[in-house]
């Protein structure tokens, strides 16, 4: 994503949260970004396209940072995903994101429903599949089930505390003892196999998430632009991690190891540069394209 279009982005993110999405104009956002229609046009078609753009925005710095926390950890490890949950609720609260989806009700676009239908579908099913982790393939025809029901404890419970005390409450001890009612729930499921969310209606869910999958050849077209923006002003150690990325993922034989370790250290190396939100963007696809091989691979 180049310079010019994040600037939109940011400038509409801001104008989404100050008046609100349905009464922020196209005219708002070229003004407040400072650039002409033309260049908006050349980007987005429209305003929501340019919410589509924060949302994805958003789900790269949480894809970076959940994927950072489980580097060289047990998949199975409880706290780990405590820690992960809760990630979203901070990044939501950084970003002001709760402010953007509260304008938006009683819009009724079409296109924008989808919008937010594919966001929450696509969080809940990350959540699902770490469930299966945590608790293990026996609870696999409801964990969707068990995701839907943590994900609306947690929004809920956030919520209603702020709405009590004014003030924020702690998103690890709201997903700690979230988690313990999953507990509880799933020994209850695995009794009664009771189910609201069957099969069929997952894979409905599913079909509505039109999720970009990343191929190795699109990693490498985005590091190899990424690289030609580079000078020998940038860090040293930042050029020589963008360039072993493209060596090791132009060998047939994926390290994934080494791979999701170079990626945490090649965005840091890009912190507080003019590079660093395209880093950022690179190693969110880098973390998605190593999850559908492994996926793939089992």
């Amino acid at each position: 994503m180049n310079k010019r279009k994040r600037q939109i982005i940011h400038a509409a993110r801001h104008l989404f949260i100050e008046k609100g999405f349905n009464d922020t104009s196209i005219i708002d956002i070229i003004t407040a970004a400072n650039v002409s229609k033309g260049t908006f046009y050349n980007h987005f078609s429209s305003k929501i396209e340019c919410l589509i753009s924060i949302l994805e925005e958003t789900r790269e710095e949480i894809i970076n940072q959940r994927s950072e926390v489980a580097l060289n950890e047990d998949p199975s490890n409880k706290e780990v995903l405590i820690k992960q949950i809760a990630l979203l609720a901070y990044i939501h609260r950084k970003r002001n994101l709760a402010q953007i989806f509260e304008s938006l009700s009683g819009n009724t676009d079409k296109e924008l429903k989808e919008v937010i239908q594919k966001y929450l579908i696509s969080e809940l099913t990350w959540l699902s599949s770490r469930f299966v982790d945590i608790y293990g393939e026996k609870i696999k025809e409801f964990s969707f089930e068990c995701a839907v029901q943590a994900m609306g404890m947690m929004q809920q419970s956030l919520r209603i505390f702020a709405m009590a005390t004014t003030q924020l409450a702690s998103p690890e001890i709201v997903v700690q003892v979230i988690m313990e009612h999953i507990d509880a729930i799933i020994e209850r499921q695995l009794e009664s196999r009771n189910i609201i969310f069957t099969r069929d209606i997952y894979q409905s869910f599913l079909q509505k998430v039109d999720e970009k999958i990343i191929t190795k050849e699109i990693l490498l077209e985005q590091l190899h632009g990424f690289k030609e923006k580079l000078t020998q002003h940038d860090r040293v150690d930042g050029i020589e991690y963008t360039n072993f990325l493209i060596k090791e993922l132009n060998i047939d034989d994926d390290k994934f190891f080494v791979l999701e370790s170079i990626s945490q250290a090649f965005t840091k190396s890009f912190a507080n540069t003019p590079h660093e939100a395209e880093a950022h963007e690179i190693a969110a696809s880098l973390w998605r394209y190593l999850q559908g091989k492994r996926q793939r691979k089992n």
